[in-house]
C-alpha cells in the first residue's frame, strides 16, 4: 500500500468511529426524552392546557412541590428543565 492508500483508510475509519459516536450520543439523548415525557403532567386550567412536572429534591425525594409551565411550548420546556437539571 502506498501513502496515499493508508491516509484513505485512516480518514475513513476515523469517519466510521465518528458516525458511530454521533449514533450513540443520539440514542442517548433520545432515551432521557422518552424518560422525561414520563414524568411530565398535564392539567387544563382556564381551559388552557398546562404542564407541570413533581419537583425532587437533591436527594431524589418528592417535596411535594410542582413546577407549571404554561403556554405551548409548555410541554418541551419541561422536558428541557428535567434533563438540565438531571431529573432522568
Amino acid at each position: 500500500m502506498d501513502h496515499e492508500q493508508r491516509l484513505d483508510q485512516h480518514l475513513a475509519a476515523r469517519d466510521l468511529r465518528r458516525l458511530k459516536s454521533e449514533d450513540r450520543f443520539l440514542a442517548r439523548v433520545e432515551k432521557r426524552e422518552a424518560a422525561a415525557e414520563r414524568l411530565v403532567g398535564e392539567l387544563c386550567r382556564d381551559g388552557r392546557i398546562v404542564h407541570y412536572i413533581s419537583c425532587l429534591s437533591a436527594r431524589g425525594v418528592p417535596t411535594g412541590r410542582t413546577r407549571e409551565f404554561p403556554g405551548p411550548a409548555g410541554f418541551g420546556q419541561a422536558i428541557s428543565f428535567l434533563i438540565r437539571n438531571n431529573y432522568v
